[in-house]
């Protein structure tokens, strides 16, 4: 399943401080009620507040941040982190989690149960222990309110608007030790008074993740294990890692985790295969270049111990992605035989079917697994995907909508939405489509643009998609104007 790269949408740096919660384009209304904001607002955030200024952030995240949306990997960390909700105390809204393509090793929470992973924090995890480790703390600073909490004390010092906010949460991923400073501090002396605060949250997050991790089945020693290991990383870096600007680590911390760790039997916790299988993915596509995950994995498979299906299926990848298709399909028909129903075999074995030109095999088979698993994000993109480029518009717009009305933030599915109804030369849908799409960045000027662009494409005689399209467009208009107020 191709990927989409939203850093590569063109957004206007203007408009980089507005955002609003989501508005789905499979459905007419939708609720864009937003709490008052200004001054004195953020002094007591109810958790029905926090959700709607989350949902507001993270909007904004998604358009300036390079997200992934890779299907896989998105199923992978949001069962891995639900798993871990399911288990935490003070859940108060439903949690997401995203993927920033990004190399350096960090993870942040916005309010509202939105966490954000680095694809370089799997990357570097030894365990899948270690990588839930970081997710278990994050979640916890969401449950114990720790960001509401510094947003509170900070609007009780100074005025806070929402794009001051969301900027320092952008910066903060961008150049953390800036970020922690916007998001934090307020005036001169107060930026001691947000580092120790910090602190004490980092102290706090780190018992309740620790707990959470056991209650979840994973290893709690996994937390000062990763803290060694950051803390080596760091020793031998020209800079500090970016995890520790924004999670500072102190010896006191690493040997405070330690002790309670120890308070849990020592037991072997093995790795599920789909971290082997997402590990293995996000370093062939996401954090080596195409040679040089060739080049490791075949030293890896050649490596005593190191013929895995995970390393298999990540040269797999690599020689996809370097146009040895040949080569990738030998390794993912022998995958197949052993798991045939693998998500992870179906994705690989879809793209190599789809650029061989056999598209009818290629929905013939994930007709077959759509049937098993009904609205999967994996299956029903790769079958879409597969119907696009075999021309059966119709099938592709069916499976996409329904997609989106089961969960309307599967941004690869607004995409091809618009592709396919430009492929059908259907003009004022695919405008519409792509409106669709820049609103879910709130990127408004370029989506009212589009929706003009629908507008002028419409027949005249067409007056009821007329007043359908001027009516969105005025909503859209009236969200953009309250924001620019703010």
């Amino acid at each position: 399943m191709i990927q989409v790269a939203v850093s590569s949408l063109k957004k206007p740096a203007f408009w980089a401080g507005l955002a609003l919660s989501v508005l789905s384009s499979v459905t007419a209304q939708a609720n864009t009620t937003l709490p008052d904001i200004g001054g004195s607002a953020f002094s007591t955030l109810t958790p029905d507040t926090e959700k709607q200024l989350g949902d507001v952030m993270m909007r904004q995240t998604k358009s300036q941040l390079p997200m992934v949306y890779d299907p896989l990997l998105d199923e992978y960390l949001n069962s891995l982190g639900n798993q871990m909700v399911a288990k935490a105390q003070d859940v108060k809204f439903p949690f997401r989690f995203y993927w920033v393509n990004d190399k350096n090793i960090n993870a942040f929470a916005t309010l509202g149960g939105n966490i954000v992973s680095h694809t370089g924090t799997l990357a570097v995890s030894d365990t899948e222990s270690e990588f839930a480790s970081v997710i278990a703390h994050e979640i916890s600073h969401v449950t114990q309110r720790h960001i509401a909490r510094s947003v509170e004390a900070r609007s009780q010092n100074a005025p806070l608007t929402l794009a001051a906010l969301l900027g320092s949460i952008i910066l903060a991923t961008v150049n953390p030790e800036a970020g922690m400073a916007g998001i934090m501090a307020t005036q001169g002396a107060a930026q001691q008074s947000a580092i120790n605060f910090t602190r004490a949250n980092e102290q706090e997050a780190d018992r309740i993740g620790i707990q959470l991790m056991a209650d979840s089945g994973y290893d709690p020693y996994a937390v000062p294990e990763f803290f060694n290991k950051l803390a080596e990383r760091s020793r031998f870096a020209n800079a500090q890692l970016a995890f520790l600007y924004t999670h500072p680590l102190s010896q006191a911390r690493v040997a405070d985790s330690r002790l309670r760790a120890e308070q849990f039997q020592k037991r072997f916790v093995a790795d599920s295969p789909d971290y082997a299988l997402t590990k293995a993915r996000v370093l062939a596509r996401y954090h080596y270049g195409i040679k040089d995950a060739e080049a490791i994995f075949l030293k890896r498979l050649s490596s005593p111990g190191g013929n895995t299906k995970a390393n298999q299926y990540g040269l797999a990848l690599a020689y996809f992605d370097g146009k040895k298709v040949k080569e990738a399909e030998q390794i993912v028909l022998k995958l197949r035989q052993q798991e045939p129903d693998n998500l992870y075999y179906i994705d690989l074995y879809s793209d190599i079917l789809i650029a061989k030109g056999q598209y009818d095999d290629a929905m013939t088979m994930l007709e077959q697994q759509y049937q098993l698993k009904p609205n999967n994000q994996v299956i029903t993109l790769n079958y879409a995907n597969a119907a696009i480029q075999g021309k059966s518009y119709r099938l592709a717009l069916h499976l996409l909508r329904n997609l989106l009305y089961y969960r309307s933030d599967i941004f690869p599915a607004y995409e091809m939405i618009a592709d396919t109804y430009k492929a059908m030369e259907d003009y004022p849908r695919y405008y519409e489509a792509r409106a669709d799409m820049y609103y879910q960045l709130a990127i408004y000027p370029k989506a009212i643009d589009d929706l003009n662009e629908a507008l002028n494409h419409l027949a005249p005689e067409n007056q009821l998609e007329n007043r359908r399209l001027e009516a969105k467009k005025k909503q859209w208009q009236t969200e953009l104007n309250r924001l620019k107020r703010l």
